[in-house]
This record gives structure tokens, sequence and C-alpha cells, in this order.
């Protein structure tokens, strides 16, 4: 954790990875007007509320941080109240602060471990003294006579002699009219190679997973492949998800009230905060396939 302020912590990062803004803002389709707000700590220019936190975690995972870490460094510069229980909060505020984590908080659980690791132990013993012998008598038991696939009865062989094995033919697929699929019924005229291979069914295509998380309360609408499968209030701190073969068309009575994930990757904003707004979304929206973070 670093002692540096938010905002610094966050441009310094950038700048070691040699990773400027536009490519951010291209990767994570956040505008860099809210890029600069967020490294120089100028809240008011924010939406604020769930739409920070997505954009710190969209940024952090390009940049190979670890976006519940920065969060929480975030919820501390800005005395804001974030879904963190209380131990990792006081966590994250030690290790910022350069202390230690009190040991004595973790031996309730080594000593529930140890009680644990204790009974598996005993019941290992107990199984191995019941049922040990049993066990070890079935592992050596004398085999069985059984004909082997040669048809030689295995226990008429002398001892010490090998069970003879033959080598078993592959199977060879049978067409309906009795004849070896492939091979032509007419020994003269060859193999029958006019059935064509049978060609291997395409990949179906990943399905584009919507979710949207309320950061106010508004009225919202969603298409899916042009279908309404939403339409009503959405109050503030509720999600829902949706799923859709090939696009998602988004309305809300309060542009900045959402905060939108397609696939998991954050989206920016629908518009200015208090005007209605309506945004398309599609697979043109997703990363392209084989492409990563720096």
């Amino acid at each position: 954790m670093s002692s540096l302020p938010f905002g610094e912590h966050l441009k310094r990062e950038r700048e070691m990875r040699g990773v400027s803004l536009e490519e951010i803002a291209a990767a994570t389709r956040i505008s860099t007007r809210f890029l600069e707000a967020l490294e120089k700590e100028q809240w008011s220019e924010l939406p604020g509320g769930v739409f920070n936190r997505g954009f710190i975690r969209a940024v952090s995972k390009y940049l190979g941080l670890d976006e519940d870490d920065m969060v929480a460094e975030y919820a501390i510069e800005t005395q804001q109240g974030v879904q963190l229980s209380l131990p990792q909060t006081q966590v994250v505020a030690a290790r910022r602060n350069g202390t230690a984590w009190p040991k004595k908080s973790w031996v309730p659980a080594a000593a529930l471990v140890a009680a644990l690791l204790g009974g598996l132990g005993a019941a290992g013993w107990f199984v191995g003294s019941a049922y040990g012998p049993a066990i070890w008598a079935r592992m050596h038991r004398s085999p069985v006579a059984a004909v082997s696939a040669s048809g030689v009865d295995a226990g008429a062989l002398a001892p010490g002699t090998a069970t003879p094995t033959s080598p078993v033919a592959p199977a060879i697929p049978v067409a309906p009219n009795g004849t070896a699929s492939g091979v032509s019924a007419d020994p003269a005229s060859g193999p029958n190679t006019s059935a064509p291979a049978a060609a291997s069914a395409p990949a179906a295509a990943e399905p584009l997973e919507l979710k949207i998380e309320a950061g106010r309360a508004a009225h919202v609408q969603v298409f899916a492949d042009g279908k309404s499968v939403f339409d009503g209030e959405v109050e503030e701190g509720t999600a829902k998800s949706f799923k859709a073969r090939d696009t998602f068309e988004v309305t809300s009575t309060e542009a900045s009230a959402l905060l939108i994930e397609l696939n998991g990757r954050p989206m920016p904003p629908m518009g200015a905060p208090g005007q209605p707004g309506t945004v398309t979304l599609g697979r043109k929206d997703l990363p392209p396939a084989g492409g990563g973070a720096h």
C-alpha cells in the first residue's frame, strides 16, 4: 500500500509502465477528462458514487494493480463509506500508515485450522486401524482365473507362463447396408471416397452480458436484440443483469445515474448529469479477440 496520496499513486503507477492517458481511455472507454480528474483528485469533476469506483477498477485492471486496494485507497482519501468490512478497512489504514496488523487477530483462525487438522488426523488414524488389514488383503488377493482375450484359460497355464495375448484389430464402422463405412461393396471398384467428411460445427459466439447498477433512482428501459426486457424504476444501489446475442439498447431518464458494464467491461456514462440518455452497445464495444492490457 503506497504512502502517496491516491492521485499521485495512480499517476506514478501509470508513468512507471509508460502508459498514456489516451491509451487507457481507448482501452477502457473512459474519457481522458475523468482520468485526469482522478489523478488530480478533482472529485467535483467526476460523476461520483459507484461511477468513480467503477472507473478506478477499470484503470487498475488495465495497469495490473490490485483493484480492491486501489478502491480502498480512494475511500480513505475521500472519507467515503464503501462496501468494506471494518477489519479490511483497518488493514488498509494500517498498511498505509506503515504499521503492522495485530497478530492476535489471527489467533482464533489459527486455532480453528489446528483443530480441523487434528480432527482429520484422528479420523485418518481410526480408518487406518479399523479397515487397514481388510484393504491390504483386498489389494493383494490372488487373481481369479479368467479367460483372456485370446480365448486361453489363464488358470490352465503352467505357473510362471505368461498369458498369451493376441493383437486386437481396430474396429471398422459398418454402414447400414452391411459394408464397412468408406469401403465399396465391390472389391474391384476400390475404396468409396465419395462421402464427404462431416464438417465440424462452428463455435457459438460468446453471449453479451449487460449489468447496470443504479447510483441514483431513475426510470430505465432495456432492449435486448430489439426486444424489451425491462421497463421500470430502479432504486439507488440496486443492480440488474441481462443477456443478449448481438445488441443492447439502454435508455434512462438520468444519463449519469447508471454504471453500465458489458461482459465485465465498464462503459462510460450515457450523457451529462441531469439529462436523459440512450446508448446502444454491441460486440463492437468489446475488446478485440487476443487483445490484452499492457
